[in-house]
């Protein structure tokens, strides 16, 4: 359970992650969108941040990089 304070009422509620699942459902597509794209650009740094250390960080110069594009385009 998370609170959230509404903040033109200073009311307090505790709403669970299924009742927000469940009033995000009511809403139409174009609502859900709208959402999702507010909630993609608000934990953007952070979903980044969690993929970022699944990756490898590996040392590679420019000209392997070139080699790589070259290999992919031309064959």
């Amino acid at each position: 359970m998370r609170k959230f304070e509404y903040k033109e009422r200073k009311i307090m509620e505790t709403v669970s992650v299924n009742k927000v699942l469940q009033l995000f459902n009511m809403l139409s597509k174009s609502e859900q969108l709208e959402i999702a794209d507010k909630i993609d650009k608000q934990t953007f740094k952070e979903r980044w941040q969690l993929m970022d250390k699944l990756l490898p960080n590996s040392d590679i110069s420019e000209e392997e990089i070139m080699q790589e594009v070259r290999a992919v385009r031309y064959n």
